[in-house]
């Protein structure tokens, strides 16, 4: 099964991640949470399952791809 997200669900997933759980997912890391959490609420996917998701970038590469879409700014940026 394949599933599509959109750009506003992955940066929502990156911000709700590292905003509750700490860890900076990487955009393809968040496109795997995003899409979880669409089968969770379709029904395809049940909590109490055992799933694994892989993060296989960092974060921390997309800093600037991450400011941009969350439309943040730099410490003293106007």
């Amino acid at each position: 099964m394949a599933v599509a997200v959109s750009d506003e669900d992955i940066f929502a997933s990156v911000q709700d991640w590292a905003a509750h759980e700490g860890i900076l997912l990487s955009p393809e890391g968040a496109a795997a949470t995003a899409a979880y959490a669409q089968l969770l609420s379709r029904g395809v996917l049940d909590p109490s399952q055992r799933v694994v998701l892989f993060n296989t970038g960092a974060g921390l590469k997309y800093t600037d791809v991450i400011a941009n879409a969350l439309h943040l700014k730099a410490p003293g940026q106007t």
